[in-house]
């Protein structure tokens, strides 16, 4: 976030560069797992706004649109349930977290990891190890990035916006995500 520079930065949406400025700030409260407890944090958002009217907020990594928890956090919950560490059960307690929560990010770790490495090297690849390759991506941001490109979502968010499908769907090869 630090070397983020919006005048630098190509509109998604109309693709004019250098038309984007900071226009606002907002806090969204973000869950991580720290010494052993969910820990909740709250985080300043930027957003910029682009001259042809477009709005985007700008998140760093390891934020997941429209979820309120990590993506390392929701990794690490899968981990264990892949390792068989805890049972479903155990793991919603120890990480608060609803069953419906675990299953929907189960289903969305296993839909992304098949767009990610394709069907086939998903079938030949064990679960956990999908895990750690992306949490020694370095810099984890590419991968982000890359996954963003591909498929238009950020690694584990379950649904998208749905503002930007009122507007023309423009290639991410130039904007920023």
């Amino acid at each position: 976030m630090s070397s983020f520079c919006p005048d630098r930065e190509q509109c998604p949406y109309c693709k004019a560069r250098g038309s984007c400025s900071v226009f606002a700030y907002y806090y969204r409260y973000l869950i991580d797992f720290v010494d052993g407890h969910p820990a909740c944090s709250l985080i300043r958002i930027l957003r910029v706004r682009c001259t042809c009217g477009s709005t985007h907020a700008i998140l760093f990594a390891p934020i997941i649109p429209y979820e309120q928890h990590s993506l390392f956090f929701i990794l690490r919950v899968l981990a264990e349930f892949f390792l068989h560490i805890k049972t479903v059960d155990k793991i919603c307690s120890v990480f608060e977290i609803s069953t419906s929560t675990f299953y929907r990010w189960k289903k969305t770790f296993e839909s992304h990891r098949k767009e990610w490495l394709g069907s086939l090297k998903a079938a030949e690849t064990a679960l956990i190890a999908s895990i750690l390759e992306i949490i020694r991506k370095n810099p984890f941001a590419g991968f982000a990035s890359d996954f963003f490109c591909k498929t238009g979502l950020t690694f584990l968010q379950s649904h998208k916006n749905p503002a930007p499908y009122q507007r023309k769907q423009k290639s991410c090869n130039d904007g920023f995500p």
